[in-house]
């Protein structure tokens, strides 16, 4: 019989690329998953 969960992730290990910052990450039960937060460009105020 297999149940379902909330997950609960934590990771492994993250390193950024010019994609944005990847993540591995695993929860308790065995499952793995890999994420990607996008890189995000900070815009400087305009010259006077």
């Amino acid at each position: 019989m297999r149940t379902e969960h909330e997950h609960r992730w934590t990771t492994e290990s993250a390193h950024a690329t010019s994609e944005g910052l990847v993540s591995y990450q695993r929860c308790a039960c065995g499952r793995r998953r890999v994420t990607l937060a996008p890189a995000v460009t900070v815009a400087a105020p305009a010259a006077r």
